[in-house]
Order: C-alpha cells, then structure tokens, then sequence
C-alpha cells in the first residue's frame, strides 16, 4: 500500500481539486454517495478498497479516479476484467476520456505466448484476468512499475471457470508489485472478507442512480411489492403481455432465458408484437442493421436469417452462438433505441454495458449435471436485474420475474426480491485449474520448494477462507508428482523444485500440462497424421471442452464415420459396451465438426448436421488454432520435424475453412474460402497463375470492386508482403 506524505492541509487541498477537475472531465456536477465514501475511505491516498456496489452506481468512475492520480504520480495502472467484450468496452471508454491528457491507453487479451514488450510505454493498460496470468509467466520487465491494480468484478472469485485464475493472478501482483489495489464487486454478503484478505476498507453501498424497483409477473399481473402493480392485457404468454405493455410505455426490455434455443424462440415470437410500435425511420435503420447481420458471413446460416428477420422487426437475439460482428451490430441497435426487445441467454448480464428501462428474468432456473434443474443464485439475479433503468433516460427501472405458480411467487419474493445475495467462496481447491498454476509458479521461480508453494497458497483467498491449506497441498503434492512424471519438473537436492525447458514452454504456451502431455504422448515419435487423427487429439484436451453432445438420432451416421476415419485416428477407440464410449462419441463428432469444416462444408450445413451454431465454431476454431500452434512449438523442442508439417498445414487449413489446395490463394487479404474456390474452379490456383488472369476475368468471378483490389494485392513486391505479414500472422 503506497502512503502519501504531504502534510495534510496541502494535500486535501490538492486532493479536492484534482476531483473538480475530473467531474468536469467526465461532466458530473458531484460525487455520488458512493464515490464520495470510497474518496473518504482512502482512494486518492492509496489504500486498498473493496467497492461493493450495484451495477451502474459509478464504481468504474471511483477505479478512474484513482487511476489518473497514479498515472501523473509517475505509476502504471493496470486493469483486469473477466471477459474480452468487457475490456473493449472499457478501453474504449479510457481511451476516448483520457488520451487528450497524454494518458497512453492500451488493451491486451490475447496471443498468450507474448511477453507483448510494447506495454512497456504505455500507463493505463486494461488486460483480462487471463492475459495478465499469461503476462505474468512470461515475467514482464514493468511489472515493478505497476502502482495501481483494479480488479473489476472481483465477486467472480466465485466462479469455477472464472475464479482461480483471478485468485492466482491476485496473489501473484500482491507479491510482485507494491501496488494499491482497487477491487470492484457486485453486492455480496462477505465483501468484509475479500477486503481482510486484501489488507482493504470495505466502501459497501445499495445506492444507484436510478431507482430500482424488483418485481414478480404471475398471471396477468406484475406486483411491485409496496410500489405498484400493473394489470396486463390478456395473452396466452405472458412474455408477449409484458412486450406489450412495455412499448406502449415507449421503452425498451431485455429478456434474460435459460439457453440459446429459448432465446431464439422467443425473440421470434415477440417480433409479430414490435413491428406495430416501430415509425418508418426506424425501420429503414434497422433494415440496414438487418443486412449487416447477413453479412457476417460469407454465406448466411438459417440462424443469420432467423436473426435477421427478428432484427428487421425491432427485436434481436443475443448470445454465444452469434459471431463477433453480429454481436456489435445488435448492441448497438439496441443503444441506439432501435431494437426495442432483446432476448439473451444470461452471459450477457456481466458482460458489456446494456441497460434497458425493464429487465426479465423468464427462467429462474438451470439444469446442473447430476443435481437436475436448480435455482439460480441470488447474486446471478441480481446482476440481471441490475440491468434494468438507463440513467440518461430513465426515471427508474423495472426489474420483473416470472413466476409459474402461487408456490415460485413466495420462493421469489424470499429468495430474489428480499433475499441477499450469497457468499463468495474460492474455488481454486480444484486439481484441474490447479496444474497449469502450480506449474506456472515453478517455472517462474516464484516458489523453489514444496515450502515456498504452501507459502504462496497460503496467502490466498482460499486460505484465508479455510484458515489453512493443507487439503490444497495433498492436491499440490500429487500435481508435482504428475509434472515430474511428465517432464515438466525435476526434483533436485533438499526437495528443491525446477521447471525443465519443456515444462517452461508448456507453462508460456498457457495450456493445461495434462493437455501438453497428451499432446506430447501421442506426437513424440509420429511422423505423419491425417487431419481427422490430429483433429481427434485435439478434442482430448481439456482447452476443447465442452465438447458437443451426442444425441440419439446422431448414433447412426456417427457409427458410420468412425468406422470410416478409425485407422486413421491415434487412438484406439473403445468399444461401444464400454464406459468410455460415450465420451469418445462426442470427441468424434467435434472432430468430425471441424474435418467438415477444414473440408469446406458451409456454416450452415456444419450447423444442421452437428448444431454447432457460427459462434461456438468461431470459438472452437480458435481453441483448435492455439493447440495445433503449441503441438508445432512442443514438437519443435522435442525436435521431431516431420510431424510440424503436419501441423501447421493443418493449423492454416483450420484458420482457414479449406482444402489443402486452396492455401496459396487465402493468404491474400480478401480472398475467403468461397472466392478461393471460385478462383480455383476456373483454373486460377496460384498467386502467379492470378497475377496473369486479365482484370475482366476476374472482374466475373470475384465482382469488379474485389477483382481490382486482388489484382493490385498480387503484384510481385505486394504479394511478397502478403506471404510474410501471412506467415508472421500464423506464426509459421
């Protein structure tokens, strides 16, 4: 914690007049309850806060403030978030603020093999939890520069996915920086705790900006306990009630429901009520909105057009299912007042900032595996809920959840309109998330020995929770024995332990040492492979999880193609009596999702034959792309060349979407696979046989806009340029 020494009048003087100048900054007349209190609490003299508060109560503006005052002190900031759409969002919001101060902004999220050295002059860094972890063991040269750590969204500790790499992370920077530390939250019930484990004040608050009134919808009645209750129109579906009700008050809603299905169902269902409440401004506006969802991809899915035509009447769907491009076009119609009902699965409420005059929560609950269909946590609803109420636009907001029966009226009320938010609770007693970070800290030489390791342990939240870490390190003990085991540790004198380069490389390389072993095992003295057996590797590695689930009606076909593609697999596969079947089925079928993609099957026939929607490919294909780079660079150690050929064709194959015929023609910047194949069936297979094709040839294949720009791209310094910037890209 860094102290300030100037004498106190002086330095309140100075204090209060920095914060006028930074209202003014972002054109507030005053602080608000809970920035006045977290000012008092310490935050401009470098104390560790906690600011436990609900969404849109100004907590991003109290880590600003803080962040200004440490930059012109001469320190780095460095704020960390949960999700990559959030720290767009976050550096876009710094940068357009800040920049004309001479503030140096900058994101990283990710490439996690890059020490990313260009950091190095920038002050306000914003980097996902993640990506500081990976900046961390490629041990960053600034790190001691770092005076000022926010941690946004810190309740998400709480988390499985989440959770320990922001525990790790946290412990680490404690112990690396001599740094204030400013931990942003939700409001939870034990936000004393993570501030006692942060050496940190609590500045603890309900206040919001906007009033937030919390309701339930049963029947045909909406009751704000105590406040109001609205009397809806006569529907067969109450959502459609609700929808009504709400534009003809000239508002907006956000419909949160339990999966991407739900969602799709449901924002096409509400689109017959929205196109009566639309002016003809806004339906030109959002016709253009509409193309821009088709044009996403290169060919539309049925889902692009199902999303489209919802779109086109004023509503939209919104999850992880649609592609990046999607995904913005939607979120901003829905800024801009253009869509006026938006249905979305419930990643959406910690993601980026979409708030709307009424939220609703349709489906309180979630099937878990092995506990069936279960409640969602109070904290979860309440981030939801949060959404609701615009502080531009809005008076207050309406939060509403729907209730089936008189018995989910008296659970809700309890549970989600009174109730408190649970306890967070850390989840890094969980060998899986373990491995990577025990590795992690040997390889960095942050712990030495089974001693320094349960020091380190027992500085974090777990321990702190626990009192002590002996369960942790029976985990500990058994991960270093697998890391030995694996070659990725040696034991030397007096317990002593030591990262090999091979265990350092796979600790750069950000994967799971179990993945890194059975990458290793089943390429180490392999000479070739066919796409399918290396694409089936992949599915074993804990990165490619989920995999996709096998249903009954895909046994038949499924069946078919592994008896087709066996041979040519690393692995034996079971046999169907047994228990492992099960889970080679859906390592077979995301495999085979991915041999149909490199194969040039579109997006919308990969998505009717393995309902692997365009988003979850996107991510699956970037999943695929950094284990076929981390094979390449392990193989490379392990010097077995013949097997990186393999690879990093199959690497560009997988970026890509093509056979291996097209590879010469989609290096060049605005050739995809559909024109590449164009080009390739009329006999154009190369970027010399392209550079020959007169301009009016290519002007019927490609269109006459594209055909000019290919033409200049494939001169002879321009597509030399092309091939490095290509295999500098790929990392070839």
């Amino acid at each position: 914690m860094r102290r300030n020494n100037m004498p106190g009048k002086k330095r309140e003087a100075t204090r209060m007049g920095f914060v006028r100048e930074m209202l003014k900054l972002a054109k507030y007349e005053k602080l608000n309850p809970i920035q006045a209190a977290a000012v008092k609490a310490g935050l401009l003299e470098g104390k560790n806060l906690v600011v436990a508060a609900p969404t849109a109560s100004g907590k991003t503006f109290i880590a600003e403030l803080a962040a200004i005052k440490t930059i012109r002190e001469g320190g780095k900031v460095v704020y960390l978030v949960p999700l990559v759409s959030l720290a767009f969002e976050k550096y876009n919001e710094f940068k357009s603020k800040y920049e004309r101060l001479g503030v140096k902004v900058a994101i990283s999220v990710g490439d996690y093999d890059s020490s990313d050295p260009w950091l190095k002059e920038y002050d306000f860094i914003v980097l996902s939890n993640e990506k500081m972890d990976s900046l961390l063991r490629h041990n960053v040269t600034w790190i001691n520069d770092v005076k000022l750590i926010v941690c946004d969204e810190v309740h998400l500790l709480d988390s499985v996915d989440r959770g320990p790499t922001l525990e790790v992370t946290i412990t680490k920077l404690r112990k690396l920086c001599d740094a204030q530390i400013i931990a942003l939250s939700a409001t939870i019930k034990n936000a004393r705790e993570i501030a006692a484990w942060l050496n940190a004040s609590v500045v603890k608050s309900d206040w919001r900006p906007i009033k937030l009134y919390r309701g339930i919808a049963f029947q045909n009645e909406i009751n704000f306990f105590g406040w109001r209750k609205y009397r809806l129109e006569e529907s067969k579906s109450i959502e459609v009630a609700i929808a009504k009700q709400t534009l003809e008050l000239k508002k907006q809603a956000l419909f949160f429901v339990a999966t991407r299905r739900y969602a799709e169902s449901l924002a096409e269902k509400l689109k017959n009520v929205t196109k009566d409440y639309l002016a003809q401004e806004e339906r030109e506006k959002l016709k253009q909105i509409s193309k821009e969802v088709l044009a996403a991809l290169e060919s539309p899915t049925t889902q692009c057009k199902k999303l489209a035509s919802c779109v086109e009447h004023g509503v939209a769907f919104h999850h992880a299912g649609l592609v990046a491009r999607q995904r913005v076009a939607i979120e901003h119609g829905f800024r801009e007042g253009l869509i006026k009902l938006l249905v979305a699965t419930p990643t959406l409420a910690m993601g980026v900032n979409l708030p709307a005059f009424r939220v609703i929560v349709r489906d309180a609950r979630r099937y878990v595996p092995m506990l069936g269909s279960v409640y969602l946590p109070t904290l979860e609803v309440h981030q939801m809920f949060g959404r609701a109420g615009r502080p531009q636009y809005d008076e207050y907001g309406e939060a509403i959840i729907i209730a089936k029966s008189e018995r989910e009226v008296s659970e809700f009320l309890e549970r989600y309109i009174k109730g408190e938010p649970e306890e967070i609770y850390s989840k890094l007693g969980v060998e899986p998330v373990l491995r990577t970070h025990v590795l992690a800290l040997i390889a960095s030489k942050m712990c030495n020995s089974f001693k320094e390791l349960a020091d380190f342990f027992s500085q974090t939240f777990y321990a702190h929770q626990h009192g002590n870490v002996n369960l942790i390190m029976q985990h500990v003990k058994a991960i270093v024995k697998n890391l030995v085991r694996w070659k990725f540790v040696s034991v030397e004198d007096e317990n002593e332990l030591k990262a090999t380069r091979l265990g350092k490389r796979v600790n750069e390389l950000y994967i799971d040492p179990l993945s890194a072993s059975i990458i290793i095992d089943a390429l180490i003295e392999r000479k070739e492979a066919k796409p399918i057996g290396l694409l089936h590797l992949l599915t074993k590695c804990i990165e490619m999880k989920p995999l996709l689930s096998v249903r009954q009606s895909d046994l038949y076909w499924l069946e078919d193609e592994i008896a087709r593609n066996e041979e040519y697999l690393l692995f034996k596969a079971p046999q169907p009596w047994e228990w492992e079947y099960e889970e080679f089925a859906c390592e077979m079928k995301t495999a085979l999702a991915l041999n149909a993609w490199i194969n040039e099957a579109s997006e919308e026939e990969i998505l009717e034959k393995y309902k692997l929607t365009p988003g979850e490919l996107r991510s699956k294909i970037e999943i695929c792309d950094w284990l076929l780079y981390a094979g390449q660079e392990l193989m490379l150690l392990l010097r077995n060349m013949e097997i990186i050929k393999h690879l990093r064709k199959l690497r560009l194959r997988v970026k890509h979407g093509v056979k291996e015929d097209l590879l010469p023609l989609v290096r060049i910047h605005g050739i995809g696979r559909i024109r590449a194949r164009k080009l390739a069936r009329a006999g154009i297979t190369s970027v010399a046989k392209l550079r020959k094709v007169p301009l009016a040839t290519l002007e019927l294949l490609l269109g006459p806009k594209t055909a000019r720009k290919v033409k200049e791209m494939v001169s002879k310094e321009e597509s030399e340029r092309s091939l490095l910037e290509f295999e500098r890209e790929n990392k070839i």
